[in-house]
């Protein structure tokens, strides 16, 4: 039985070469050189894989899928099953693609749906690693369905462009690029919006107590979600428009006053410090002001949400904005987010809202998202046309108040509030200067 499952020997394209160079094989490909049948080899897969395992396993189940999925043809040829691996919870099968294919004939509902019906799974996703190629993610249950519970130890080595917020698809930390960054995070109501914000807080917490990070926080809903941190691990907090938009024009103040600084020194891009640290700009229900307040209102947010978003992040001014309504009449500068955080929407075109035209064949579904998983999400960024699939962690109010209590900074001390410029060290106070008056007298 031939093994060209593992890894060719010779690949006819210039992208097989460049890709094969990137790839290196899993356990599970050295686990099978050793097998002597597809059989063998399915019989030692998880019982939810073996069907997938045994098409995988034998290229001529895997060409006969191929024919008669329409994604290729035994006169024509067809697409070219170049290494493969396993996992806790799926399959990953990088595919050589037939000259002439792209992404979108493999990325669409239906493909999708047939190749899960024939490999016997619950679902398949679609990436492309690399030009002329395409990785099946083949899934047999969902990694993020159970919520995730914040880790009680940060280490204190605080990395502000990947901040650990919740864990990925495949297991492996989300992070998030928090500094020379905006994110905008969208989701219906009970769609994780408070976890995210409260997971970027613990996993920025360290930072903020060493007041590397300086929070500054508008919660427009009263307080009613934040207020726990007024005073105490926010250096700033308003919760109405009038004290929001004075927030926001101080902001522009000090991001004016920074930039100055830096066209003097020649500095492209601020370095967080004490001194200067990164501000933090958390604008939670953004819409309360973007597309509920009076005119004037509205349009001075969107004056100053716009100058802190286009100059905001080369100066160590990172704006991070939640909304439930993605739209551009909600949200009009989008686009200068870098990171978007997509929860749970209610309609399928806010996809597009929030990630760009046709991130819906390039893996965002956040329309279909459960309401019993909150804070699952689709992360785009800038640079990259896939999408990562998270979850944030999940923030109860006992862990809010612990992230408050644990990461506050002390409070600064000004100095004294009495007048002491006549202490004398040396004076002991054993003399009584009511005897020395009497001493006077009676002289």
């Amino acid at each position: 039985m031939s093994l060209s499952f593992i890894l060719p020997t010779v690949v006819s394209t210039a992208a097989g070469l460049g890709f094969l160079a990137w790839i290196t094989p899993g356990p599970w490909h050295r686990e099978t050189l050793c097998a002597t049948s597809p059989e063998a080899i399915a019989a030692d897969a998880p019982m939810e894989l073996r069907t997938a395992v045994l098409i995988v396993a034998n290229p001529a189940h895997t060409d006969l899928m191929f024919a008669t999925l329409k994604l290729g043809s035994f006169d024509s040829g067809v697409p070219r099953v170049e290494g493969w691996d396993y996992d806790s919870f799926g399959l990953h099968i990088d595919v050589l693609m037939l000259g002439g294919q792209s992404l979108e004939d493999w990325n669409n509902d239906t493909t999708r749906s047939r190749l899960a019906a024939y490999l016997g799974v619950e679902r398949v996703t679609v990436t492309s690693p690399a030009p002329a190629w395409v990785r099946l993610h083949v899934r047999v249950y969902d990694t993020l369905a159970a919520s995730v519970t914040m880790p009680r130890a940060v280490p204190n080595d605080v990395d502000l462009e990947a901040v650990p917020v919740g864990v990925r698809e495949d297991g492996w930390p989300w992070l998030l690029r928090i500094l020379y960054a905006h994110v905008l995070i969208a989701g219906a109501t009970g769609s994780g919006k408070g976890s995210v914000l409260w997971s970027i807080l613990a996993g920025l917490g360290p930072a903020i107590q060493s007041k590397l990070v300086a929070v500054w926080m508008a919660d427009p809903k009263g307080g009613a979600e934040f207020g726990r941190g007024a005073d105490k691990l926010f250096t700033r907090f308003a919760a109405d428009a009038a004290n929001i938009l004075g927030m926001l024009t101080e902001a522009v103040t000090e991001l004016d006053e920074r930039l100055a600084r830096m066209r003097s020194a020649g500095i492209r891009k601020l370095i967080p410090s004490v001194d200067e640290p990164l501000i933090l700009l958390v604008i939670d229900e953004a819409a309360s002001l973007s597309s509920y307040a009076s005119r004037e209102e509205r349009d001075e947010f969107r004056r100053l949400s716009g100058l802190l978003l286009s100059k905001g992040r080369a100066a160590g001014i990172t704006v991070v904005s939640a909304l439930q309504d993605p739209s551009k009449e909600t949200m009009p500068n989008r686009q200068l987010f870098p990171v978007r955080v997509g929860l749970r929407l209610d309609e399928p075109t806010q996809n597009a809202m929030v990630h760009g035209q046709g991130a819906k064949d390039r893996g965002a579904r956040c329309d279909e998202i459960s309401e019993t998983t909150p804070g699952v999400a689709y992360v785009g960024e800038d640079g990259t046309t896939e999408f990562v699939r998270v979850r944030a962690f999940y923030i109860s109010d006992e862990d809010a108040d612990a992230i408050v209590d644990t990461y506050s900074p002390a409070p600064e001390i000004t100095g004294p509030t009495e007048d002491y410029s006549d202490f004398d060290p040396d004076d002991l106070g054993d003399e009584n200067p009511e005897d020395d008056g009497l001493a006077g007298v009676a002289a």
